[in-house]
């Protein structure tokens, strides 16, 4: 039937972006055509426009009774629910809009949005594919698709999926900021900053993309830029609960812990069930030390999201710490392997802890050398009871752990074709918790790596027998959330170096070494320009060797002094690295290492008086 002239006259409102007129208009027809299926659909879609998205329903269930089998009177329910808050509800619709039209692609990108929202992404992932198949210029398709892979830590497809649609609609900021989260995630962090920048240049008055921004310019240590950018945000919205928690993150690394905890309080009030924020405060107790607060936070973030791996993780570093390893380890299983070095063929299954005989097992490396050279600790006592371990690590860590008796050590590419060569396979660090490991039950010997002996022997003519030689490293590499927790300013090892006899001989490489030019005790600090010149470490083991103590911060150096069975001793701030557990004065990862810890928040003078006068000690021994 052709369309009468009032319902061709609220079209053309309609289509002019009139909708109040329009509406009104639709009301008419359907005074006069209570069962005018075009103008029910359209009146309902009007409502839906204007935000009063229950009467926009209901006009959409009107008409579902005259046409049940209407599509697109389905898919505008469902659009209309989900925006109320009810994704259940909308998936139901978007089902039977699918149902009476399977090539509806934007029912099928609309159902795939509601089980994102439902949190099941992997489905959505395969909806989003159905749309798309059908109709590939969906730009919000390709960039929702992104999130959804994100989610699922398919990072490298999300980043292609939000090319997408940058490709199909190049002003949508939505992508590009998107592609920044996942660009940040990888840690390339000068490509998230400017696919941020290009969402902000299309969208400035977004207050999300701020906060974003800034959490990444935190990340990037430019923490004055970050506090700007939060401040940004929250002149845009002053309600948004989210950002009030990321400035107290970036409060929190400019060491305002107060104004950090008021930030975040903040957030809480807004949004009492905003998981992101019990995290974030729980980063700022654990840095004071009021670990009891702290703990409570991270399970409250969890409680909130309980499918979050990121607050399962963080959960995990404080049970860890306090000792709780059988509970931690379940939790620290949920970690991000996005840097793993081999993609797993599925066909080689992930070892449970069953006896192996003498089958090869494949452990797959993770993280930084510190954290590799603890682990590996799993790999040589495994090869010890007769297991065949494979080591696959960085190209850069490969001559060092090489040492490691019994462990083939590889650098990727390794050749995976031949699958049946491996009946299991495990990320390192997930060795304890197969193995139930707890602090009493680490298993293996140390010393379980070693110096090239040939290194040694260079080592000792060029430093000689003469004094106390302390070997220190004073700056560790930063990756963790608090940059500062792994690194000691050389200024505060000065009691070491007033001690008679003492030589330092500086195992610092790479950013921190400028601090030598700076101190007053310079001239009794020894440096050598080719230490470990192209070889990780193989030069810092040989130095080790010939050296009386090591003393460093939290890094590398004290895990590779503790797998050669050297002694060392270790300052750690008020709350450090959960591997050196709480209140412990030794390691059970390492007997040779003894540990000074903080007492105050950034409080190192008492810990290197405390140091100093223990190798004084050592050395009157001597």
């Amino acid at each position: 039937m052709k369309p009468s002239s009032a319902l061709l006259e609220a079209i053309e409102l309609h289509e002019r972006g009139a909708l109040t007129e329009a509406a009104a208009r639709y009301a008419e027809v359907l005074a006069a055509e209570p069962e005018n299926v075009d103008a029910l659909f359209r009146l309902g879609r009007a409502l839906c426009q204007q935000g009063r998205l229950a009467e926009g329903a209901e006009f959409a269930r009107k008409l579902i009774k005259i046409a049940p089998d209407h599509a697109a009177a389905h898919n505008l329910l469902g659009m209309a629910l989900d925006r109320l808050g009810r994704p259940m509800e909308a998936l139901g619709s978007f089902d039977r809009a699918v149902a009476a039209d399977p090539d509806f692609a934007d029912a099928l990108a609309n159902k795939a949005d509601a089980l994102s929202a439902l949190g099941r992404f992997a489905e959505a992932v395969k909806h989003y594919d159905r749309a798309l198949a059908v109709k590939s210029d969906l730009a919000d398709a390709w960039c929702n698709r992104g999130v959804a892979l994100h989610e699922t830590r398919q990072y490298e497809e999300a980043l292609a999926s939000f090319d997408r649609a940058i490709s199909a609609a190049p002003a949508l900021a939505e992508a590009y900021a998107n592609r920044a989260k996942t660009l940040h995630r990888l840690s390339r962090l000068d490509q998230a900053l400017a696919s941020f920048d290009a969402a902000i240049a299309l969208r400035g008055d977004v207050a999300e993309f701020h906060s974003d921004r800034g959490l990444l310019l935190h990340d990037l240590r430019r923490h004055a830029e970050a506090l700007d950018c939060l401040d940004r945000a929250l002149a845009l919205d002053s309600s948004f609960a989210a950002a009030y928690s990321n400035r107290g993150l970036i409060l929190h690394g400019l060491d305002r812990h107060d104004e950090a905890l008021a930030s975040i309080e903040r957030a809480l009030k807004l949004d009492p069930a905003l998981a992101q924020a019990y995290a974030a405060r729980s980063w700022v107790y654990s840095s004071l030390g009021r670990l009891t607060e702290a703990r409570a936070d991270r399970e409250r973030a969890l409680a909130l999201a309980p499918s979050s791996d990121d607050f399962a993780f963080d959960l995990a570093l404080l049970q860890l710490l306090q000792g709780e390893w059988r509970e931690g380890w379940l939790n620290y299983d949920r970690r991000d392997l996005m840097q793993s070095l081999v993609l797993v063929p599925k066909s080689i299954r992930r070892w449970a802890g069953e006896p192996l005989a003498r089958n090869l097992l494949l452990l797959v490396g993770e993280q930084d050398l510190g954290d590799t050279i603890q682990f590996a600790h799993f790999a040589a006592a495994l090869a010890e009871q007769g297991t065949r371990v494979t080591l696959v690590t960085q190209e850069s860590f490969v001559p060092l752990l090489r040492t490691l008796k019994g462990v083939d050590v590889a650098a990727p590419p390794i050749k995976l074709k031949d699958e049946a060569a491996f009946t299991r396979w495990l990320p390192l660090m997930s060795v304890p918790g197969v193995l139930g490991t707890t602090p009493d039950s680490i298993p293996g010997k140390t010393p379980y790596l070693s110096a090239e002996p040939v290194r040694v022997m260079q080592w000792r003519a060029r430093i000689g027998d003469k004094g106390f030689k302390v070997g220190i490293c004073w700056r560790g590499i930063s990756s963790d959330r608090d940059g500062r927790m792994r690194s000691v300013p050389l200024a505060e090892f000065a009691p070491l170096a007033a001690l008679e006899g003492v030589r330092l001989i500086s195992l610092q490489q790479g950013a921190g070494s400028e601090e030598t030019a700076q101190v007053a005790f310079r001239d009794r600090i020894e440096s050598f320009a080719d230490l470990d010149a192209g070889v990780a470490f193989l030069d810092s083991a040989a130095v080790m060797m010939n050296l009386d103590l090591v003393v460093a911060g939290d890094s590398t150096i004290v895990h590779l002094a503790g797998a050669l069975g050297r002694p060392a001793f270790v300052a750690l701030a008020l709350c450090p690295d959960w591997c050196w557990l709480a209140g412990r004065e030794d390691s059970p990862w390492y007997p040779t290492l003894r540990l000074f810890r903080q007492q105050t928040l950034g409080d190192w003078r008492q810990v290197f008086e405390q140091i100093a006068t223990a190798a004084r000690d050592l050395a009157s021994r001597g």
